[in-house]
């Protein structure tokens, strides 16, 4: 259960010079607006060790990136960490790095150092060069990616909120 007062970590991650793979911090710097109440914020260029870093003491964390799997550009991908059939290995990462976010909850998984409770938000990228924006088809899914983000914020909150009051 999480405490009212224990913060959720919100990570985006990408680079903002290479298209598509801005998504995951388009969708952070939209929520970090909303002035969300024990939110942390965060940027991450993606690199396994960064991601888990972000992630190291959290318990309520999710993650937004941008990935490659065949989908329809724009396309709101939600898994859930622990979830035993959740398809990470379909998820390519547009990483100049090579290691991110999959390879972080492989480690994670192998070393059993996820937060207890980890999301994961997937846009599907289109354009991955250098120097070039978001395409129209991340763009657009910008606002609804926050949107979904903000809303499962509230609802852990409130869940939690009403569970609690239930208990005296």
């Amino acid at each position: 259960m999480i405490s009212p007062l224990q913060p959720i970590v919100v990570i985006g991650v990408g680079n903002a010079c290479r298209g598509d793979d801005a998504a995951g911090l388009m969708v952070v710097r939209r929520l970090e607006q909303e002035h969300l109440p024990q939110v942390e914020i965060c940027e991450n260029l993606g690199t396994a060790g960064a991601v888990a870093d972000a992630w190291k003491d959290a318990s309520w964390v999710i993650v937004v990136d941008a990935v490659v799997s065949g989908g329809s550009p724009g396309t709101i991908y939600r898994i859930n960490a622990h979830d035993p059939a959740a398809i990470f290995p379909v998820f390519r990462s547009p990483s100049t790095h090579g290691w991110g976010v999959a390879e972080a909850l492989a480690l994670g998984h192998l070393f059993q150092k996820l937060p207890s409770t980890l999301i994961i938000y997937g846009i599907e990228g289109e354009i991955f060069i250098h120097g070039e924006g978001l395409s129209p088809a991340v763009a657009a899914a910008i606002p609804e990616a926050a949107r979904r983000i903000k809303q499962e914020i509230q609802d852990w909150r409130s869940h939690n909120h009403q569970s609690g009051e239930k208990a005296k």
